[in-house]
């Protein structure tokens, strides 16, 4: 009901108006009472009216309020899921960018690895050539100590049986100062055992007296053994010593040459490997890239998809609240035309009592 229809109702039934109309339906008799009940009527009609109208307001907006909240469940539940699937596309978009990275990575090792592979096996190539020269220098100064130490002691065998020989007399000095550039071949105690045999010679014992015969002689000499034997055996002693040298430096040699060609092997495995693992890498990386994209493009839809859903719950909170407003605008709006169909009641009460007084009082 418009509120000017009732403001201009409370005119119509203003104090003046009241006393013409009221003096005349009083005049009337019973179709007064009919004029009256009929202002009553119309009065309580529009607030009846009012009344059901609102009655049809709040069960629409009991329907509304249930429509737009299950609408706004469904909703939610569909963002919810696109949610997921937002979250989804964007973890395995990660994810092949983890990869991706891993992969890099890797082939940045591994290339660096067989780099150092490379540099290593230059390094051990240059150390063994360098190492087969040490080897080589050796065996000749053994060969040649050991070439000397044969004819010392061939001289010294024909000398001691008697048989034709160069020497005319031992001379311990002599054979020390030959083996003196082989020095370096021989343990300390060889050549400590010469210089005690010359410094016995020159002594003028060596060749007097029997070994262990002296006070002051060494305990490793036997009984009959001159000068000459004396030296023979040392230099014996010293080819023994020499071929056992010789033959370590042969095994060493050999030993070494067996650890590089292991670890010429197991690089050999290792670079393939490695060089299979880069190609296999870098395979993955294209296929990354191709698959990057792709993912990219998922979650570029996902996201829109995701805006779209949270947008038609933001509609419908917003259409569902629109609603709201309207059904308490209207509330309002019914309740003060009520409160001022009741003011007019009341008023046209009190209008009717005072002319029903007043009339009776001049008739008395």
């Amino acid at each position: 009901m418009n509120k000017v229809l009732v403001l201009s109702l409370i005119c119509l039934i203003s104090i003046r108006g009241f006393e013409i109309d009221f003096q005349l339906l009083l005049q009337t008799g019973s179709e007064s009472n009919d004029a009256v009940q009929a202002v009553y009527d119309l009065l309580n009609d529009l607030k009846t009216s009012n009344i059901e109208a609102q009655g049809v307001a709040d069960e629409k907006n009991i329907s509304d309020e249930e429509i737009g909240q299950a609408r706004i469940a469904a909703l939610s539940k569909v963002n919810e899921l696109n949610q997921k699937a937002w979250a989804s596309a964007k973890a395995r978009r990660e994810q092949i960018g983890v990869e991706y990275r891993e992969a890099t990575d890797y082939i940045a090792w591994a290339t660096q690895r067989l780099a150092d592979i490379d540099r290593r096996s230059i390094e051990l190539q240059e150390l063994r050539c360098f190492s087969n020269g040490l080897f080589v220098r050796a065996i000749k100064q053994h060969n040649d100590a050991l070439g000397v130490i044969r004819i010392l002691k061939n001289d010294l065998s024909g000398y001691l049986t008697g048989q034709p020989s160069s020497l005319v007399e031992v001379n311990v000095q002599n054979v020390s100062d030959k083996l003196k550039q082989y020095s370096q071949l021989f343990n300390q105690d060889a050549m400590t055992k010469f210089a005690q045999l010359a410094a016995e010679q020159a002594s003028g014992n060596a060749e007097l007296h029997a070994l262990g015969q002296d006070e002051g002689s060494s305990s490793d000499r036997q009984p009959g053994h001159n000068i000459g034997q004396l030296v023979y055996n040392a230099l014996s002693d010293l080819e023994d010593q020499l071929k056992g040298s010789l033959a370590n430096l042969e095994a060493n040699e050999i030993a070494a040459y067996y650890q590089l060609a292991d670890w010429l092997a197991d690089t050999e495995s290792e670079v393939a490997h490695l060089n299979d693992e880069i190609q296999r890498k870098t395979q993955l990386q294209d296929k990354l890239v191709v698959q990057e994209q792709a993912a990219l493009a998922v979650q570029a839809k996902a996201n829109s998809v995701l805006k779209d859903s949270q947008n038609a719950i933001n509609a419908a909170t917003a259409s569902l609240q629109e609603l709201r407003d309207l059904y308490e605008t209207e509330l309002n709006r019914r309740n003060e035309e009520n409160a001022i169909i009741d003011e007019v009641i009341h008023i046209f009460k009190q209008q009717v009592l005072e002319m029903a007084n007043q009339t009776s009082y001049g008739k008395k």
